[in-house]
């Protein structure tokens, strides 16, 4: 299925969900191709049931930088630091004192034009959020267990085992046709290349280790990159998807490693795929007003766009871009043939907020865009208690135990489910109620049943389930 701009627009006008070639609303043909592709999944997790991929650790590098120097005064305040000529001599100052590994003194001269506002951003932004809780609490703080291992039945940490990586990544989903069948629809219903799409995610996810960057959640992310609201859940779009409000001129990818930017958006992607368990898709709002290479260059652009083709293809309902510059129209003209089809009609040039308002209505529009929505998920720091859990040893294992068992249980009602369905006529193919379909069901449930309980002692807390907006079923509820 090609999808359209009109098309969605028209959602958007409408008010009404497209569901054509999803999840309940499969066509005959379509339910045979998902068939088909399970039948090639599991072959491939079958032959790769040892099968272990190195750790390349991109996401997961550390800065070098000392920070147990430093007293609490050091630290800017955003709310409360106006004066620039102090800020621009400390600025100096910590420059003048060497290499950091974080900084170059070479920068300086850059950072003499920049704003207040990004002044403040560019000086310690690569603090992360336990670095900054240890430091204020002038101790080492427990928020997680000090070792990690991926699991009991593959406890190398510089490897990943291909099945567990797999299952871990759908199983998040309240089914995992929702996540494996938005690799059919991004590929055109062309089951090889959907199953060469997974394959990919499957390597990436294992190369980049994502597992332990959910394991740690926001406490191995920047401080600044967090508290400052580089990007915030804010409410919903027209269609009741969530939004998230994306303020490009707070980020400042060239004051930090690269690496450090990535793993915020990588974070931010899962941990919003962890807490929208259902179909429902994500709309993003980039706001570029004020827009400088200083903010997103090109590399950075670049992998912003690579999650949207593969890791989190047709993820998103629709990605608005408010641009009031030229020069990030010209950086758009480098990034444009990187995108396919589908992802390309959901992108949304808006030259100002009246365009944005097709997408989103004035109650959920942020104040600062001209809407009357005072809410955002602003951050709030973790607490040492919120993650007992993941202490608990014992109680992972049975956790890990009994979803090993409902994998195994899902997988026997799939291949028989898929051998049916390829076989069967139009009607049986599409049946809700037929035998093997209700077996299949029930097994994907008890599967997300089981996640939901692993998960307490794999994944650390993240801000949606601190702000109680997580419910009993691990769903994000949005605020009306």
């Amino acid at each position: 299925m090609v999808v359209s701009q009109a098309s969605v627009l028209n959602e958007y006008k409408t008010r009404t969900p497209s569901t054509e070639s999803s999840p309940g609303h499969f066509s005959a043909d379509e339910q045979r191709r998902l068939a088909k592709l399970w039948q090639q999944l599991l072959q491939y997790l079958d032959e790769n049931k040892q099968t272990s991929i190195r750790v390349t650790n991109e996401l997961l590098q550390r800065g070098i930088h000392d920070w147990s120097t430093l007293q609490a005064s050091d630290y800017p305040n955003p709310e409360t630091d106006a004066d620039q000529e102090a800020l621009t001599r400390s600025a100096w100052e910590q420059f003048t004192k060497g290499d950091t590994g974080l900084r170059r003194m070479s920068l300086f001269t850059r950072k003499q034009s920049l704003t207040h506002e990004q002044l403040v951003l560019d000086r310690y932004v690569s603090e992360t959020v336990w670095q900054h809780i240890d430091r204020m609490a002038g101790r080492h703080v427990s928020l997680l267990p000090d070792s990690y291992f991926p699991s009991f039945a593959h406890r190398d940490a510089n490897t990943r085992n291909v099945r567990d990586v797999f299952w871990a990544t759908v199983s998040v989903k309240c089914h995992p046709d929702i996540w494996v069948h938005r690799y059919l629809r991004a590929s055109g219903w062309d089951v090889g290349k959907a199953l060469a799409m997974i394959k990919s995610v499957i390597e990436w996810r294992a190369e980049e280790a994502v597992d332990r960057v959910n394991y740690e959640g926001d406490v191995g992310l920047g401080l600044d990159e967090m508290r400052l609201g580089m990007s915030q859940l804010v409410g919903k779009d027209r269609l009741g998807h969530p939004l998230m409000y994306v303020r490009v001129r707070r980020i400042m990818p060239r004051a930090a490693e690269g690496f450090a930017f990535k793993r915020y958006l990588v974070a931010q992607f899962d941990a919003l795929q962890n807490v929208n368990r259902g179909n429902q898709r994500i709309t993003m709002l980039y706001d570029f007003t004020g827009f400088t290479m200083d903010n997103t260059p090109l590399a950075m652009v670049q992998f912003m766009v690579s999650l949207g083709l593969r890791p989190y293809a047709e993820a998103s309902s629709v990605l608005i871009l408010l641009v009031d510059s030229w020069l990030f129209s010209n950086l758009w003209s480098l990034v444009r043939p990187f995108l396919d089809v589908n992802l390309g009609a959901r992108i949304i040039f808006a030259k100002d907020i009246s365009n944005v308002r097709v997408f989103v209505d004035d109650d959920q529009l942020p104040v600062e865009l001209g809407g009357k929505n005072t809410f955002a998920a602003k951050y709030v720091l973790p607490e040492e208690s919120e993650n007992k859990k993941m202490f608990d040893m014992d109680g992972r294992r049975k956790a890990e135990d009994c979803w090993r068992e409902r994998i195994a249980e899902f997988e026997k009602s799939t291949r028989k489910w898929a051998d049916m369905v390829v076989d069967a006529t139009d009607a049986d193919a599409v049946d809700p109620e037929l035998a093997s379909t209700v077996r299949r069901t029930d097994a994907a449930r008890d599967l997300g049943a089981a996640e939901l309980e692993l998960r307490k002692f794999v994944r650390s807390k993240n801000i949606f389930e601190r702000l109680g907006m997580v419910d009993s079923n691990g769903s994000l509820q949005l605020p009306e």
